[in-house]
């Protein structure tokens, strides 16, 4: 029962971080109106970013029970959104090199999965021959 409603406050965490990370990003000056908030484009798209890689690490959570998978899982999808939000807000500010520093750190990020992954598809095989 416990895992259960673990499972249903993940998911539904989950969506909330989504659907709000969603819309920081992609309708920022609506999100900034809705909140009162003053409306700051790119800072809205970093929130969405981040909100949206949390709740992608949620989801990945319920698929995983690999922490370390579920962690990269997130930040890449954060840095990847981040790095793309650094290339379209270019015209508000920030140095040339971020798309590039930030997409490096993100790249760094699904290697690890790839290399996680691979580890525990190796390790689930020979636990498997036992």
């Amino acid at each position: 029962m416990a895992r259960s409603v673990t499972n249903v406050v993940v998911a539904l965490s989950a969506l909330y971080t989504l659907v709000f990370g969603v819309w920081m990003w992609g309708w920022p000056q609506s999100f900034a109106e809705y909140v009162n908030f003053p409306p700051h484009e790119h800072f809205l798209h970093d929130l969405g970013a981040f909100h949206v890689g949390i709740g992608i690490a949620l989801v990945a959570a319920l698929v995983w029970r690999d922490a370390i998978l579920v962690v990269l899982v997130g930040l890449a999808t954060a840095g990847l959104i981040h790095t793309v939000n650094h290339a379209m807000d270019s015209h508000l500010g920030g140095a040339v090199s971020d798309p590039y520093v930030i997409g490096a750190q993100a790249l760094v990020a699904v290697v690890g999965i790839v290399f996680r992954a691979r580890h525990l598809r190796v390790s689930g095989a020979k636990e498997q021959a036992r």
